[in-house]
C-alpha cells in the first residue's frame, strides 16, 4: 500500500455497459482507500498490466496483487450458504471489516447489500415473485438505469459511470451508519429485556431498531417507545417469529380504529390518543399510560 500514498490510485473495470457489480466495487475500494481513484473502464490486457487495482474484468482473482474478479472459468467461490461471490463480495471479504468499522457492521451489509449484488450478477435467484408481472424494485435495477439508453447516443460514459459511483457509495455510507446503530440497537434492546419485571411488555429510552432483536425472545408481547417529534408514547404489538403482519397478540378488536374520548371510554386508558384499526399499534399521551394500554390489552386476552 506504500506505493499509492502520493499518487492517484489507477483502478480498471471492464467498459461497455456497468452493472451494480462494479460500479459497488469502485465504490467499496474508494471507502476503503480514502483517496481519488483515476478509473479506467477498458478489457485491454496492456491497460490492465498498468494498473494499481482490476476489478471485476481480467479473469483472475489473487487480493495480494490487487486482483479481484469472478468471470473465469471453473469460478466456485462462493459463501456457505451457497450464493457465489461476484467482484462486490470478493472485494467486502477482503476490506469490508475495515470499511464497515467492525465484523457485525461488515455483516449486515453483506447480507442486507452485497449478497443480493453477488447473487444477481452471477445469474442466481434470491426471491420468486408472488405476483407474475410484479418485481420488487432493487438496487441492480436502479444502477443499470444510469446506463445511457438507445436515445442518449451522445452521452458520456465514464461520466455516467463515476455518477452511478457515487450513488453507489452514498449508499453504501447511509446503510453503514445505520448497520452501525443497529448493532449498538441490539445491546440496547437485549439490556431493555433483561432489566424488565415483566418482559410481555418492554420499554425502551430511545428510537432503537428492535423487531429482529425481540423475536427471538419468546416473552414479549408489545414494546412501548416515544415518538421524539411529537413526544406521544407508541405501543406496538411483537410480530409472531417469522411473519410480518401477524402479532403474538393483537390489540382487542373493540379498540380497532378508535381514537380520542372514544378510546380512551372503550380501553380505560384517560390519555389514550390512537388505535390502529389492523390492532398493532395503540398510542398514549404517556408513558404510564402507554404501559396501561398494553396491560389492559394482555388482561382482555385472558378474559
Amino acid at each position: 500500500m506504500l506505493s499509492f500514498l502520493n499518487k492517484k490510485i489507477k483502478v480498471a473495470v471492464h467498459d461497455g455497459k456497468f452493472h451494480a457489480d462494479d460500479v459497488f466495487s469502485v465504490a467499496a475500494l474508494s471507502l476503503y482507500l480514502k483517496k481519488p481513484l483515476q478509473i479506467f473502464r477498458t478489457r485491454d490486457p496492456k491497460i490492465l498490466e498498468k494498473m494499481d487495482y482490476v476489478l471485476d474484468v481480467g479473469r483472475e482473482y489473487s487480493p495480494k496483487d490487487f486482483k479481484f474478479d469472478h468471470h473465469q472459468e471453473g469460478w466456485s467461490e462462493k459463501r456457505s450458504n451457497g450464493i457465489p461471490y461476484a467482484t462486490i463480495g470478493l472485494l467486502w471479504k477482503e476490506y469490508g471489516v475495515k470499511i464497515a468499522g467492525s465484523y457485525e457492521t461488515a455483516n449486515r451489509i453483506d447480507e442486507k447489500i452485497i449478497q443480493y449484488i453477488d447473487a444477481e450478477d452471477n445469474g442466481v435467484e434470491t426471491f420468486k415473485n408472488v405476483f407474475d408481472s410484479v418485481s420488487p424494485y432493487c438496487v441492480s435495477d436502479y444502477i443499470q438505469s444510469l446506463n445511457p439508453s438507445w436515445s442518449e447516443k451522445k452521452a458520456n460514459s465514464l461520466d455516467l459511470f463515476k455518477e452511478a459511483v457515487a450513488e453507489a457509495k452514498k449508499m453504501l455510507e447511509v446503510e453503514i451508519k445505520k448497520a452501525a446503530d443497529n448493532v449498538l440497537s441490539k445491546k440496547k434492546v437485549q439490556e431493555a429485556y433483561e432489566k424488565a419485571a415483566d418482559k410481555r411488555i418492554l420499554v425502551l429510552d430511545d428510537d432503537y431498531t428492535w423487531k429482529k432483536t425481540i423475536a427471538s425472545f419468546p416473552e414479549p408481547l408489545f414494546v412501548i417507545k416515544q415518538f421524539t417529534e411529537d413526544k406521544v408514547w407508541s405501543v406496538k404489538a411483537v410480530n409472531e417469529n417469522g411473519f410480518k403482519y401477524k402479532n403474538r397478540l393483537d390489540f382487542p378488536l373493540s379498540w380497532a380504529g378508535r381514537a380520542g374520548n372514544d378510546l380512551a371510554e372503550v380501553s380505560g386508558v384517560a390519555d389514550a390518543v390512537f388505535c390502529h384499526n389492523k390492532r398493532f399499534l395503540c398510542v398514549a399521551k404517556s408513558e404510564e399510560g402507554a404501559i396501561e394500554l398494553a396491560k389492559r390489552a394482555i388482561a382482555n386476552s385472558k378474559s
